[in-house]
């Protein structure tokens, strides 16, 4: 498949966000946050399901474009087999039962949802290789690989993040929370209003904050963010010599 760009992924987007604003269930509320699920069953027509995808939580989340068994794995971790009939996406089960991991649940979702839009997109060009002619798994911090080596999961990431979270409904949240129209800095030590006011609006719009923070940074709406090392904000690095 080609390499789209970031602006081919925005116009896919607003197009599966549009159809999403349209159904029954959707266009006469006011819209706060996009329902995965809802939309991959609902516009995609896809089956969404729960199950233990690996016996220690590497794996959390598998979509496939043709039939096929996959390894699952019950309650006691013992070994099952589930049928992938095409057009179902499958989430580990654990981040259903949590609903601290909302927001990760939410993204696997779209992410998976994303690789079947582009199926249907570009149905003789997408997944056709021996590499990803397969399964699709969503594998545990798989978003922190750099520099990009899997193009079809780096758009997939993108157009998934484009839809979960479109420019509209961030901006509407940030008024709402009284983040005014941009974050300068995101940090949980030294700007803590702001960081409490910024992780309620994650949980509001159903994400991660590292999501987020990323989705807002790409759209102009953030500068800094230290979620990962508050204390990065004032660490002293040592010269090198040479340099």
């Amino acid at each position: 498949m080609k390499h789209l760009s970031r602006y081919d992924i925005k116009a896919i987007a607003r197009k599966y966000v549009q159809a999403y604003m349209a159904l029954p269930d959707v266009r006469n509320t006011q819209l706060y946050r996009i329902d995965p699920e809802l939309l991959l069953e609902k516009v995609l027509g896809l089956n969404v399901e729960y199950q233990h995808l690996s016996y220690d939580g590497s794996i959390l989340g598998m979509t496939s474009f043709t039939e096929l068994d996959v390894q699952v794995f019950e309650d006691n971790d013992s070994e099952a087999f589930f049928f992938l009939d095409g057009k179902t996406v499958l989430v580990e089960a654990d981040l259903n039962y949590d609903n601290k991991l909302r927001g990760r649940k939410n993204f696997i979702l779209m992410h998976e949802g994303s690789h079947q839009i582009f199926k249907k997109l570009f149905s003789n060009d997408y997944g056709v290789t021996q590499k990803s002619a397969g399964v699709h798994y969503y594998k545990a911090n798989s978003e922190r690989n750099k520099p990009i080596s899997d193009w079809e999961e780096w758009q997939a990431n993108t157009l998934g993040a484009a839809i979960l979270l479109p420019e509209n409904l961030i901006k509407q949240g940030m008024f709402l929370f009284n983040l005014g129209g941009k974050i300068e800095c995101l940090n949980k030590i030294y700007f803590l209003e702001v960081y409490k006011r910024f992780d309620a609006l994650a949980d509001f719009l159903g994400c991660s904050k590292k999501a987020l923070a990323i989705r807002m940074k790409q759209l102009g709406l953030l500068n800094k963010e230290y979620l990962d090392n508050p204390f990065d904000l004032v660490d002293i690095y040592p010269e090198v010599s040479g340099l």
